[in-house]
């Protein structure tokens, strides 16, 4: 089967976006749905900016997680931990953005905002799996009030590399490729200078520094069973009009129902195999996304 690659001009802009080097928020939430003897973890974690450091003569910007949430099943532990996480420095005459893991010294390119579309993903995103992502498509994104450029690299984890902002698989997380039951990470906000500018103006987005501050609004929701047969239910603490949306892994749009507070989704007609859910708040009003996920079809 031939491949097609496309590549999407709507509302592109020739401002480079720099990456942030203070003041800043990315929160994620990683679910891995299958541990060696069964069971799931859900993490909701912070990484912020909390100052400089000097390796090997250059000035890096240290990022940290102040606190992790980790809801387990069966046989899981955590895997994401509360710590130092690595230090980042920019070349913005060349659009590059350069990692320090926390267990060495070596520095390794973390993004390239000159890539175009085609090109293989180097450094320390590149897949473990064969092949390597590519560049699919580029497109716009609306961050704040302007657009910036986004690079989709994987069409199987939706992952996708944001102008300014960087990867929506949790930062630094290296690529799964195609590969199934690895985790899921998903960047649920986006806020620089005390100002969210993912995915929208609108969304509560704090440092996590304890469970009260996780989700917008102290947003909680349970999907059972994981994995599931004929139905999937979801029981949150929302209140207020919800909408749940579910792909398959080509991003094709198979469910799409709005709800308050609880649901029961008929999955009779889906076959077996891996889909995304996709949750999100106020939809009559261009709500954003509160929590997306994977769930297995058996």
């Amino acid at each position: 089967m031939a491949t097609v690659i496309t590549m999407t001009a709507k509302s592109q802009t020739s401002v480079y976006h720099p990456f942030p080097d203070s003041s800043v928020i990315w929160n994620f939430h990683a679910t891995q749905l299958i541990c060696t003897f069964g069971g799931t973890v859900d993490s909701y974690y912070s990484i912020s900016i909390t100052g400089d450091t000097l390796i090997n003569s250059q000035i890096y910007h240290k990022l940290s997680t102040p606190f992790v949430l980790s809801i387990l099943s069966g046989s899981c532990a955590p895997w994401i931990f509360n710590d130092y996480q690595g230090a980042i420095r920019q070349d913005t005459s060349n659009r590059k953005v350069f990692y320090v893991p926390p267990s060495n010294s070596t520095e390794q390119l973390l993004y390239d905002f000159t890539m175009q579309v085609g090109d293989t993903v180097k450094g320390y995103l590149e897949s473990f799996a064969f092949p390597s992502d590519t560049v699919q498509s580029i497109d716009s994104i609306l961050i704040g009030t302007n657009y910036r450029k986004r690079w989709n690299i994987n069409p199987c984890y939706y992952l996708s590399i944001i102008e300014g902002i960087g990867s929506n698989y949790g930062l630094f997380q290296p690529s799964p490729g195609c590969f199934t039951d690895f985790a899921t990470y998903s960047l649920t906000c986006f806020t620089q200078n005390g100002m969210t500018l993912y995915p929208d103006t609108n969304t509560n987005c704090q440092l996590i520094i304890d469970v009260e501050n996780i989700y917008p609004e102290n947003y909680l929701m349970t999907i059972s069973p994981n994995p599931f047969t004929d139905k999937i239910n979801l029981i949150s603490n929302n209140k207020e009009l919800s909408e749940i949306i579910l792909y398959d892994i080509t991003s094709r749009n198979l469910l799409q129902q709005k709800f308050t507070n609880s649901i029961s989704l008929n999955t009779e007609q889906l076959s077996k195999g891996i889909y995304i859910y996709e949750v999100r708040n106020n939809p009559d009003k261009s709500g954003g996304v509160v929590k997306k996920g994977k769930v297995v079809k058996e």
